[in-house]
């Protein structure tokens, strides 16, 4: 798990970010343990074998740090899950996954939550219990949020932010499985929206995927749009210009007819755990999930 800038602790069940292994170690986080057990923060999820923790940390000089702190255990996957990732044991758990492709997003030029630390317990070749640990997106809304607070030319302005991240995220060679609007943040900086990639359990690469790869993200982030109440007119323009396309050929028309495809196949599916994963609460910052 270790990336430039970080150093491991704890005899090497976590790594950390230098810039935050005292801030850490003050406030009693030094070891996996503690941060597994760690409690004074506001649930914001709760499923299982996975909590999401907002957590505030007080830094010396500064206004505290607000961070968010994804924890796995055991239950989270299934038995037989567990057993094929003994017999791969170069697979990496969630938060492994989450921690490597923060790192690879932000050396390829994405913005991602800063990475702060992660960590885990193996056994048999597998992680057991895991964590990892973030920073919050300051001044950050969901991009779904951002859409319904805002008029047509903040409107407009997502619309081509959100196309040409798409198209440069798949072209990088990266696939997102969970590719829907609350998983964007939106960060407005001197006139220009500077879009943030979050929960990246599951991103997939750097490599070269199946269009039906594609097409999944297109079909997760078209079903968080119609969530959100964004037309089909603006879904076009969205197509148009992330494809840089000024009409619809042939080739254009196949590949919508397989997003709608996806698209009915999502809404016909059943959300885990009883709730949405595609609309966000108005909170600025905040990750839910």
């Amino acid at each position: 798990m270790t990336e430039p800038e970080t150093v491991l602790i704890d005899d090497g069940r976590m790594c950390v970010h230098r810039e935050f292994v005292e801030i850490l170690r003050h406030q009693g986080l030094g070891a996996f343990d503690a941060v597994m057990a760690f409690q004074r923060g506001q649930l914001i999820r709760a499923v299982p074998g996975r909590t999401t923790m907002r957590i505030e940390l007080p830094s010396p000089g500064a206004p505290p740090l607000v961070v968010y702190l994804k924890r796995y255990e055991p239950d989270q996957v299934s038995r037989w899950q567990r057993l094929f990732r003994r017999l791969r044991r170069h697979e990496q758990n969630e938060a492994a996954r989450e921690w490597r492709m923060v790192h690879a997003l932000r050396a390829r030029g994405f913005h991602t939550a800063t990475p702060i630390a992660a960590g885990e317990v193996r056994a048999s070749g597998g992680a057991v219990r895991s964590f990892v640990m973030t920073m919050e997106i300051r001044g950050g809304l969901a991009t779904d949020v951002f859409w319904r607070s805002h008029d047509r030319p903040g409107r407009d302005a997502l619309i081509t932010a959100l196309a040409s991240l798409t198209r440069q995220f798949h072209s990088a060679g990266f696939i997102h499985k969970d590719y829907y609007l609350p998983h964007i943040f939106v960060v407005p900086r001197d006139g220009i929206l500077d879009l943030y990639l979050i929960d990246l359990q599951r991103v997939m690469g750097p490599a070269r995927f199946r269009q039906r790869w594609i097409i999944k993200d297109l079909g997760g982030l078209a079903f968080s749009a119609e969530r959100a109440g964004i037309s089909r007119t603006d879904m076009l323009r969205f197509y148009k210009e992330c494809f840089q396309v000024s009409r619809l050929d042939a080739r254009d028309k196949k590949r919508i007819r397989k997003i709608c495809r996806r698209l009915a196949r999502i809404r016909r599916h059943t959300p885990r755990h009883g709730e949405s994963p595609v609309l966000s609460q108005p909170c600025a910052g905040a990750q839910t999930n």
